[in-house]
């Protein structure tokens, strides 16, 4: 599945900040940090395989392309390198960020098929990793701005839609 790392800032313009791959972390072992790790409740590690760790070039450590399966010891997820019978795979690994500037934050909700992996809590929002196939949605409330918002993943596109109540 292709990664990419997308950031919705409802308040800024424009809102959505996407690139095409999600950032690793490799201490205190290789894994794609989902929240505030650190501070208990706050967020999750998602481990990395080695064979997906050694795909990293020299430069900064980031997946472009991967695979999510449950590792059958522990039965947490892990991302692993993409199987060449997955490349036509229309679902992409996406670590969505949703904030806004009030404490309250905002909510995010997977919506029509979007499979949610590991969710975390970030500065004034939250953060998910997800499995979010072609057309499918992700609810967002902005409590602050009395707002909601469905983004829409299109291809390799994300688009924004104010939901009128």
């Amino acid at each position: 599945m292709q990664a990419y790392e997308v950031q919705f800032l409802p308040a800024q313009r424009p809102p959505l900040h996407i690139n095409d791959a999600i950032p690793a972390e490799t201490l205190p072992f290789p894994h794609v940090s989902v929240g505030d790790p650190a501070t208990p409740g706050k967020g999750a590690r998602v481990p990395l395989t080695s064979r997906l760790t050694a795909s990293f070039n020299q430069g900064p450590s980031t997946i472009c392309r991967a695979k999510a399966f449950r590792d059958p010891k522990t039965g947490s997820v892990v991302l692993g390198v993409e199987e060449a019978e997955g490349a036509d795979d229309d679902r992409a690994l996406v670590l969505l960020a949703a904030t806004n500037g009030f404490p309250e934050g905002v909510t995010v909700t997977p919506q029509r098929e979007v499979t949610l992996l590991a969710k975390g809590e970030v500065r004034n929002g939250q953060q998910l990793l997800l499995i979010w196939p072609d057309g499918g949605t992700v609810a967002v409330l902005d409590p602050v701005r009395e707002e909601r918002y469905e983004l829409r993943r299109a291809g390799d596109q994300f688009d924004r839609v104010l939901v009128q109540e």
